[in-house]
């Protein structure tokens, strides 16, 4: 019995190298095209990849975010662009590989839930589908978004409740684990955690509502205790440097009080973030809206309990609640909300498939695959990026220049990081690196402190990155003009328009 045991536990870890191999082929080939980290692209020139690989790189050569540098996302996320840094100094391959390996964990579990409603053959089928709308989604932008590195945090998550409420009850190292992932979304953009309250509450109460009390409330210390590991640890690191207040100060009081735009009461802010969730699903195009704003009925096609389905409900709207809160909205703002389609499709072609009969399901399967490799190449957010040089970009241009300089500083103002740090390789020696995306009214001390810079003279390099003609920026600026010599300029499109 035992040989027999050992035979059959063989086929299942054979299995499991399968179905992770196939997420990986899968995630290196959509990604190839979709992704600006990858080589086929000859940057990435969206600034906020560059401003967290600024970020990421500093870290690693010693400089403590918040306390030295001024930047407003999380610690995990600038330590997980350091990682990619260690890869490549100078260049994105390193979030790239980074990409690859977090979106076959998340697609290893998508195949899981898949699992739980339908056969291994529809599993194969979903996975490039899901993936190939979320990568030519608008929401995607560029590549390297906080969003896509807690994707797999996500399905890991929402496994765990599908798994609760399907197939048995949520263990409590689970519990501890999502807790985990709870504080680590917290350490990378903590309004996306929306989604975990909303999980371990409706876990919570569920457990009330069965009359396990005692359970509810010892779960809650699983949750809880998970999440206070990754939370400890940062603020390890943090008070070591001194820089917790920094922390608070930076990630988040600034950043509550300088980009929320106020709704005159909470109805009317309510009804905003919802019509502003349908205007993001609208730009999303014909394949994101329908699987977004229906969600809700599609639920009710899911074979669940009725309960569970009303759960579901909730945790998508509490998710859009919190992601939307400040009323700003962002292209990948989306991206999170993005994940829940895969119960929508799961839904759909549950209900499809009692009507088609797959006769053979490795052509299906290899069909789906190309169709999927197909869009990802012609429908990717800016896939004309594709054909250019980099000896045509400013970003390598001006690198060209700077390191003609024996130990050069720089700094980048007018907008965010341009990507010349990067290029550069330079670690920034100034506390405001870059203008952050907040007006004046609300936090002068950016912009001021720039004055402050151009008149002291402290960087060798400035590089302004604006929308402004030179001959209006040399009025705008005049100081900038009066205390350093214009060198180069060039003219760039990003995101569609000219700067």
């Amino acid at each position: 019995m035992s040989i027999l045991n050992k035979v059959k536990n063989n086929f299942i870890t054979k299995d499991k190298f399968k179905i992770i191999l196939y997420c990986f082929l899968v995630s290196f080939i959509i990604l190839l095209f979709t992704s600006k980290c990858s080589f086929l692209y000859p940057f990435n020139d969206w600034v906020d990849a560059n401003a967290f690989f600024t970020m990421g790189k500093s870290m690693i050569n010693g400089v403590v975010p918040y306390r030295d540098l001024f930047e407003q996302k999380g610690l995990l996320l600038y330590l997980i662009y350091g990682i990619g840094y260690l890869i490549s100094n100078t260049t994105f391959l390193g979030i790239f590989i980074l990409e690859i390996l977090f979106w076959t964990v998340a697609l290893y579990y998508i195949y899981k839930i898949i699992l739980l409603f339908l056969n291994k053959t529809y599993a194969y089928i979903i996975i490039p589908l899901f993936m190939v709308i979320i990568c030519t989604s608008r929401a995607f932008t560029h590549g390297g978004s906080a969003e896509e590195f807690c994707l797999p945090l996500f399905m890991i998550t929402l496994y765990y409740f599908f798994f609760f409420f399907k197939v048995k009850e949520i263990t409590p190292k689970r519990l501890f684990i999502a807790g985990i992932y709870a504080g680590s979304v917290l350490l990378i953009k903590y309004t996306l955690l929306g989604f975990w309250f909303s999980f371990m509450a409706l876990i919570f109460f569920n457990l009330i509502f069965n009359k396990s009390y005692k359970k509810a409330f010892i779960s809650c210390m699983y949750f809880l205790g998970g999440m206070a590991l990754p939370i400890v640890i940062a603020l390890i690191y943090l008070g070591i440097h001194g820089a917790i207040g920094d922390f608070i100060r930076v990630y988040f009081i600034i950043n509550l009080t300088s980009y929320s735009n106020e709704a005159s009461n909470i109805f009317m802010k309510v009804l905003n973030i919802y019509t502003g969730f349908i205007g993001s699903s609208y730009q999303n195009g014909f394949v994101v809206l329908p699987l977004l704003v229906l969600y809700p009925f599609f639920v009710c096609l899911i074979d669940l309990k009725k309960d569970a389905k009303i759960y579901l409900v909730i945790i998508y709207l509490f998710t859009i609640f919190t992601v939307f809160f400040g009323l700003r909205f962002y292209g990948y703002y989306l991206f999170p909300i993005l994940t829940f389609m895969l119960i929508s499709i799961i839904a759909l072609i549950s209900k499809l498939s009692r009507y088609i009969n797959i006769k053979f399901p490795k052509i299906s399967i290899l069909i789906t695959f190309m169709i999927s490799f197909l869009v990802a190449y012609t429908c990717a957010n800016y896939k004309e990026m594709r054909f250019m040089k980099k000896e045509d970009l400013f970003q390598y241009k001006f690198a060209n220049i700077i390191s003609k300089e024996k130990n050069p500083t720089l700094v980048n103002m007018g907008f965010l990081d341009a990507g010349v740090y990067t290029t550069t390789g330079i670690v920034p020696t100034t506390y405001y690196f870059e203008k952050q995306n907040i007006s004046y009214d609300r936090f002068p001390d950016n912009v001021d402190a720039f004055s402050e810079y151009i008149k002291n003279k402290k960087t060798d390099f400035i590089v302004y990155y604006t929308k402004y003609e030179l001959d209006k920026l040399s009025q705008k600026e005049l100081d900038l003009f009066q205390n350093y010599d214009l060198i180069s300029s060039e003219r760039q499109k990003f995101e569609n328009k000219d700067y």
